[in-house]
């Protein structure tokens, strides 16, 4: 008899990133994220991947609008908490169409740059991009960065360095491959800044480069 027992899902609930007991705030699996924005401006996001066929034909709540991500990018994701919650908790979930969906984020302000649009995001989050890997990061060229929220929808893995140094950036920043040596374990600030390319690759942080340095002694 099995015992439903998932080593590989198991082993996402690092306890580095919050409470493994909590299994509706990670974030598991590969494959295309979907959230949706409800008509009061909060982010819903269903944790399985959804294939886009399957999110299309949602049948959303009155007044939400459809937004599909690119593939998860980081070993391990957690939300220790929905927006507007006083304190760490299980996530406010509630079902769409038999998927799971989770009160994860909420917009605050967004701003419209060169080849970039830049949002402030109230929500609580971390990811683990772990050791041994390359991860593509926005240097902001001030001494702090962003790592790699999610992956473009149309990213491969043979995308090459010269397609991503080709996308327009704003003034002073430039996107980087880091090759992690130790674990990024990526405590991402309250309010978030997302940066969201025009390729639809996203990025979120601001972090300090020291920490990113760090990880790739």
């Amino acid at each position: 008899m099995s015992s439903g027992h998932d080593p590989e899902v198991s082993s996402r609930f690092d306890p580095r990133l919050g409470n493994p007991a909590w299994v509706g705030n990670w974030t598991v699996g590969t494959g295309l994220r979907m959230e949706f924005i409800d008509r009061s401006g909060q982010v819903w996001l269903c944790h399985e991947p959804v294939s886009q066929e399957r999110a299309r034909e949602l049948s959303l709540p009155d007044g939400a609008s459809l937004a599909l991500l690119g593939g998860l990018v980081a070993d391990a994701a957690y939300f220790s908490r929905s927006p507007l919650a006083d304190v760490d908790g299980p996530l406010d979930t509630m079902e769409v169409d038999g998927l799971r969906f989770s009160f994860v984020a909420r917009p605050l302000a967004n701003e419209r740059m060169a080849r970039a649009t830049v949002l402030s995001i109230d929500k609580h989050h971390t990811m683990l991009h772990a050791s041994g890997q390359s991860i593509d990061v926005l240097d902001f060229g001030d001494g702090t960065f962003a790592p790699p929220a999610w992956s473009a929808p149309n990213d491969t893995p043979n995308r090459s360095d010269a397609d991503r140094s080709e996308l327009d950036l704003p003034d002073q920043w430039h996107l980087r491959t880091a090759e992690l040596t130790s674990d990024l374990v990526a405590v991402i600030p309250n309010p978030a800044k997302v940066v969201i390319l025009d390729d639809g690759s996203g990025f979120h942080g601001p972090l300090p480069i020291s920490q990113l340095e760090s990880a790739c002694r």
